[in-house]
C-alpha cells in the first residue's frame, strides 16, 4: 500500500478518536452530575424524614409525659376528707385561710409525729374537735350530696378547690399579694400559745 495513503489513514482514524473524546467525556461528565443529583436528593429525603421522625418522636415523648403529669397525686376519698375537714375548719375564712388549713393537715400526714395518712390525722384522738361534736360527718355528707349531683357550690366548692391545691402539693398561701410558706406550720387554732403566724380567726404554729 502507498506510504501516502497509509498516512492519511492514519491520520483520519487520529482525528475521529481525538473528535469521538470530547462526547465521551461530556457524556461522563452530565452522568457524574446526574448521579450527584441523585444523591443530594436522596440526602434531602432523608434529612427530612429524619426530622419528622424526632419531631414525631418529641411531641409523642411531650405528650406523654403531659399524661403522666396531669395523673392525679390523691385519691378521690383523700380529696373527699381534705375538702371536708378545711369547710368544718375554715368555711368561713378568706380562700387563703382554707388552704392554709388544709396544708397544716398535709404537713401533719407528711411529719413522723403524726399518722401518714389524711384520714387517721383528721380522726387522731382529741385533735380536731369537728370529729368530736359531729359536724365532720355532716360535712362528708353534704360533700357526698354535691358530689353526686356533680355540681359543688357554695363554700363547699372554695374548700375543696383549696384541697386540691393541697393534695397536688402547694404549700404555699397568697396575702394581700405576697406568698406566705406554710410547709413548717403543724398545728392551727382559735388561739395557739407561742403562735408563730396569725390569719383571720386562726392562729396557725
Amino acid at each position: 500500500m502507498n506510504k501516502k495513503i497509509v498516512t492519511v489513514i492514519v491520520a483520519t482514524v487520529a482525528l475521529c478518536i481525538m473528535l469521538s473524546l470530547p462526547c465521551e467525556a461530556a457524556a461522563t461528565t452530565k452522568a457524574t452530575t446526574k448521579d450527584s443529583k441523585t444523591i443530594s436528593t436522596v440526602k434531602r429525603n432523608a434529612k427530612k424524614t429524619t426530622k419528622k421522625a424526632k419531631k414525631k418522636a418529641t411531641k409523642k415523648s411531650t405528650k406523654k409525659n403531659k399524661k403522666k403529669n396531669n395523673k392525679k397525686k390523691y385519691t378521690a376519698s383523700e380529696l373527699r376528707y381534705m375538702t371536708s375537714i378545711i369547710y368544718c375548719e375554715a368555711r368561713g375564712e378568706s380562700y387563703a385561710g382554707q388552704k392554709a388549713v388544709g396544708i397544716v393537715v398535709m404537713n401533719r400526714v407528711k411529719s413522723e409525729k403524726f399518722p401518714n395518712s389524711i384520714k387517721e390525722v383528721i380522726y387522731q384522738s382529741g385533735q380536731f374537735s369537728p370529729v368530736r361534736n359531729g359536724s365532720l360527718s355532716r360535712a362528708l355528707s353534704t360533700y357526698d350530696q354535691q358530689n353526686k349531683n356533680h355540681k359543688f357550690k357554695g363554700e363547699m366548692k372554695s374548700c375543696r378547690k383549696a384541697a386540691i391545691e393541697v393534695l397536688d402539693g402547694s404549700t404555699t398561701i397568697k396575702v394581700n399579694g405576697k406568698k406566705k410558706e406554710m410547709k413548717k406550720y403543724l398545728f392551727f387554732s382559735r388561739y395557739v400559745r407561742n403562735a408563730k403566724y396569725s390569719l383571720g380567726a386562726h392562729q396557725f404554729k
